[in-house]
């Protein structure tokens, strides 16, 4: 553990390998949450807000991946994307809080909201600003417009 403390570039080697999954994880973890939505789409009829929350967490699922792959790679595309992200996850967090019916609903958006999407988005905002110097490194710059 010192040596992560010590060494920068093995920290970032370490987050490098680690982070990754976590995204990868949480996006698939976001999967079946959409089909549970999708399923009860029905219950409501086709035009309901719900599909707007279906969406909403389809783009999550795909910027998380893309997430991830970006971080693998050392992408200076990580910031932004983890930026955008971060906002999707915290709006996606208000909007559940404010659009949700008394009782059970309402207590399972703020279960949601305060484990997992609000520190989620602090974790993306902070690899956004972590991520910021990935995007003047030469080598970054190489693979992405090659000469």
């Amino acid at each position: 553990m010192n040596d992560l403390r010590t060494s920068p570039a093995r920290r970032e080697d370490a987050i490098r390998r680690w982070l990754p999954r976590v995204l990868r994880v949480a996006g698939c973890l976001l999967v079946p949450w959409i089909v549970a939505l999708g399923l009860s789409v029905r219950r409501f009829g086709a035009r309901n807000l719900a599909n707007s929350w279906i969406w909403l967490d389809v783009i999550e699922v795909c910027a998380l991946f893309l997430l991830a792959y970006l971080v693998r790679r050392r992408h200076p595309a990580t910031s932004p994307v983890a930026s955008a992200t971060a906002v999707l996850l915290a709006m996606d967090a208000f909007f559940d809080l404010w659009s949700a019916h008394h009782g059970s609903d309402y207590r399972l958006a703020q279960v949601l909201a305060y484990a997992a999407e609000l520190p989620s988005a602090l974790m993306l905002a902070a690899l956004s600003w972590y991520a910021l110097p990935w995007a003047a490194s030469g080598r970054s710059r190489r693979t992405v417009l090659p000469r």
